[in-house]
Formats: C-alpha cells, structure tokens, sequence
C-alpha cells in the first residue's frame, strides 16, 4: 500500500469522526496529558527556573539555557504538528504575555478537526496551517524557527520510509536552543487508523543522523483515554551542539 493510501485514509477517518474525537481530546487538560515534559517547557519560558529542576529532572542544557536570560524578551515561536482541535496550542497561546510574548502555530491536515480548532482558538494567537510531514511545506516556507515543536500522538501515523525526511525537516525548523517533544504510542489500534510501530531507539538514531540528541525519555505511562492496551512514551531532543556544550559548562 503507498503512503498515499495511509495518509488519505487517516485524514479520512480524522473528518468523519472529528466531532467525537473533539469530545475525546478535550476531556483532557493539556498538563494531564503532558505532565511528563512540563519541566521541559517550563525551561522555555523561564531559563532562571532551570537550574533548580536540573536535579530533579536531569535537564543537561540548563546551564547554557541559564545564561539566554538576556533574551527572555525575545518572541517565542511554538509548532504543533497535528493540532487536532485546539487543547494543546490553545494551552500554549495563552502563555502570551506582556513580558514574554509566544507565537503559536498550529499545523493540521484534517479540515473537520482544523474547523473546530480555529473556533476554539479563535481569539488566541494561533495560526493554523494545512500541512504535513515529511515535507511541511507551508511551515517551511514562514522562513522561521521554532523555541518548541511538539508531536503529539503523530509519529506513529508516520509511514517508516518517510521517518528519516521528517527528522530532517524537523531538525531544520528548531531553533539552536530549541526543544523538540515527541510522544510515542505502543499498542494496538481498533479502529480504521493506519499506524505503525514506533521506538524510543529508532527515533533517536534518526534525530543523531540529523544532528539532534535525546535529553529525556519518560518511563512508560497509560493511556489517559484509559485504553487498557496502549502507552506512551515521550521523548524530549535538542541539537546536540547545545546538549555537547551545555554538559561542558556543567563540568561534565
């Protein structure tokens, strides 16, 4: 079966059922269902905070992004690739402040999903885009460069001879001090959806391929849906230029 096949059956499944997929996805906070990376993020928007998360969280960037507070004025730029309705960029969004002003960008391929997010999200600095991996072309195209992109139950959509462009496309989009999160789903599928598998250890031969590195992984966690068969895993990677020197400041 071709890649085309895949995508238009999975986009054809997201509009048909984009209503109860709503209902699904918003029954869940955005800190429930990303509780693991928070720390992550958090160190985005408040390199100060870092340092003393370091223990606890095993950041080994926190040093070098410690010493970016000069820049903490500076716009932060956010990507999520397969934004479904809205609960994750909308989160994101309306981080914005006066102090610390956030950009969001919201890519989704399925129209019935994108309809709802836009009305959700609809006072809120999102701009949402008809795009998708490998390619990304429209994202591509804004010339700009991302503080985070996140991938939230997408990987596994994503045919195994396409992994390698779309780690690429994604080192390219992340900014040097960036951070890319991606969230891994294990187990079977009951429905029309085509997925394949996924692992911690091939994607992270992929990102060192592309000049990224991984500096979390989470342990194996439940589905928040409460799908007895499936879990997740969350992988956090930066360029590993920043990983390399951060650890040298440390004393590592």
């Amino acid at each position: 079966m071709t890649t085309e096949f895949y995508y238009s059956t999975n986009i054809s499944f997201y509009n048909e059922h984009a209503d109860d997929l709503a209902a699904q996805y918003l029954s869940k906070s955005f800190e429930e269902v990303h509780a693991s990376w928070l720390p992550h993020l958090n160190s985005i928007l408040n390199p100060s905070s870092v340092k003393p998360a370091l223990a606890s969280h095993r950041l080994p960037e926190a040093s070098l992004l410690a010493n970016k507070l000069s820049e903490q004025n500076a716009k932060l730029r956010f990507l999520d690739i397969g934004a479904g309705v809205g609960r994750d960029v909308k989160y994101l969004a309306e981080l914005d402040t006066e102090k610390q002003a956030v950009e969001v960008y919201a890519v989704e391929p399925a129209q019935g999903l994108a309809a709802l997010g836009q009305k959700f999200t609809q006072d809120l600095n999102v701009t949402w885009l008809d795009d998708a991996l490998p390619a990304l072309v429209k994202v591509t195209s804004l010339d700009s460069r991302f503080d985070l992109t996140l991938l939230s139950a997408i990987w596994m959509h994503i045919p195994i001879q396409e992994r390698a462009d779309s780690i690429r496309t994604l080192a390219k989009l992340l900014a040097p001090n960036g951070k890319l999160v991606i969230t891994l789903r294990h187990g079977p599928c009951n429905d029309e959806r085509q997925m394949f598998q996924v692992s911690d250890k091939e994607l992270e031969c992929l990102a060192e391929s592309v000049g990224l590195t991984v500096i979390d992984t989470t342990a194996n966690e439940t589905d928040k849906l409460g799908r007895a068969e499936v879990y997740w895993q969350t992988l956090v990677l930066v360029h590993a230029s920043v990983s390399t020197a951060s650890m040298r400041s440390l004393g590592e």
